[in-house]
């Protein structure tokens, strides 16, 4: 899967099987992570689980369907100043329109973040421009 923000952030990212509502994700800490008091920033440790969850989700989309996240609430149990994070992400539950995720961070066997987000799921709606007026511009307000 091609993720350009994954790369930037600098996590590499490990599709489940078609289906399987999984997704993994390691990322090596280095100094340009870092927050002022020399420990990982929480929002590396947030979008490393957001983009895991994204990726998880997408293993159970139909062809031409996408997802946008919600609401995520995270966790941050310990501080993160060395080693490899690990992100583990499952679906919970997924309806038609909605699912919910789960994702657990660790370096080594220490948790250090855990994180629950709900993201909506879209198909694309089929334009059909037969038998359509051209649209005619609305004043909404004198």
């Amino acid at each position: 899967m091609n993720n350009p923000f994954a790369d930037l952030v600098g996590f590499t990212l490990r599709l489940g099987r078609r289906g399987s509502g999984k997704c993994s994700a390691a990322l090596d800490l280095r100094p340009g992570l870092l927050n002022p008091n020399g420990v990982l920033h929480g929002g590396a440790l947030f979008s490393m689980a957001d983009t895991v969850m994204g990726a998880a989700l997408h293993t159970t989309l139909a062809p031409g369907e996408y997802c946008a996240t919600v609401e995520i609430k995270i966790h941050f149990l310990q501080p993160v100043s060395k080693g490899k994070v690990r992100c583990s992400t499952r679906v919970v539950q997924r309806g038609r329109r909605i699912a919910v995720l789960e994702s657990h961070l660790s370096v080594g066997r220490r948790q250090v973040a855990q994180a629950l987000g709900t993201f909506a799921i879209f198909s694309p709606r089929a334009e059909s421009t037969e038998g359509r007026k051209s649209a005619k511009p609305r004043r909404l307000s004198k």
